[in-house]
């Protein structure tokens, strides 16, 4: 069901479970404490009813090495070591309190506060702190597995990203009998009276909790859909292949008659060209002489 591993937690280092025995106190149980990566936190020891002179911190990750990483005085505030792995992420808050700002994966551990009365008794207080990064969206993936007018066959799972300090669940907890065999995916056979149904997957870790919905109806009418837009899909497409087509060929029929038509005005036949008009040569006389013109006058 996309479950990732969680966040591993630090145990109590072998060097602090004297303490914890023999003080023998529920005040040395660790306190479990948790916070998000790149936030901060506030270890808070309960103070005791009397006057508190001196607080010694002190972190562990979990191995064999304890280091001592401050001391709380009357208004004072040490570092033994300021170049050790907090540098300046670490403040005094509330007199008591220690603060870490700016968290890192490596901050996971136990803190361990061991109170100095006035009365010079000692109290010692531990702290279990659990470093998560953010929770991502959860995944819901599905797969239609067939369609008919009884119903739906579908299949479900919820799931993290890889490498998230979540843990994905389906919410409202489900029968195990619509579980897959695989454990992981639902397997559901859902009648058409039931495809308003929505499942929820919910991601969440200690801190932080985040969910997505999903409706059967969208994923069980999905198909469905294009079953009946196909044909009409096809048949737009076919008319406008059909239509381009038969663009094509008429702007080329009608390319082809005016090219037969400029040819035939350039180059026209013996029938129909236009006939010369003949013209009759005439010969032209020299004007009749004086006498000529008497003579033919008498």
């Amino acid at each position: 069901m996309g479950m990732s591993p969680r966040h591993p937690r630090p145990c109590v280092p072998w060097l602090l479970v004297p303490l914890l025995v023999v003080a023998g106190t529920a005040s040395t149980q660790p306190q479990q404490v948790h916070s998000i990566l790149g936030g901060y936190v506030s270890l808070s020891p309960v103070p005791p009813n009397k006057t508190v002179k001196e607080i010694e911190w002190s972190f562990s990750d979990g191995a064999s090495t304890i280091i001592q990483v401050a001391e709380f005085g009357p208004d004072s505030f040490k570092r033994p070591n300021p170049k050790d792995r907090f540098k300046e992420r670490l403040e005094m808050f509330n007199a008591t309190a220690l603060k870490i700002r700016a968290l890192e994966r490596g901050d996971s551990g136990i803190y361990g506060a061991r109170i100095k009365l006035q009365s010079a008794e000692l109290k010692d207080q531990f702290f279990d702190l659990s470093i998560y990064g953010p929770v991502p969206e959860p995944e819901i993936h599905h797969q239609q597995l067939s369609l008919t007018t009884q119903g739906c066959n579908v299949t479900l799972r919820c799931s993290v990203p890889a490498g998230s300090d979540a843990h994905a669940a389906w919410h409202p907890r489900v029968p195990r009998g619509q579980f897959c065999q695989d454990g992981q995916r639902l397997c559901l056979a859902v009648p058409t009276s039931a495809f308003n149904t929505s499942y929820t997957c919910v991601a969440q870790n200690p801190i932080q909790e985040r969910n997505v919905s999903i409706r059967l109806d969208t994923v069980c009418r999905q198909q469905e859909t294009h079953g009946w837009w196909r044909w009409p899909l096809c048949l737009v497409l076919l008319a406008v292949a059909t239509g381009a087509l038969l663009g094509i060929v008429w702007l080329w029929r009608k390319k082809r008659k005016k090219a037969s038509e400029g040819a035939a005005l350039d180059s026209p036949s013996s029938e129909d060209a236009p006939l010369e008009m003949p013209y009759a040569e005439i010969q032209r006389r020299n004007p009749p002489a004086v006498d000529e013109w008497v003579r033919l006058g008498g």
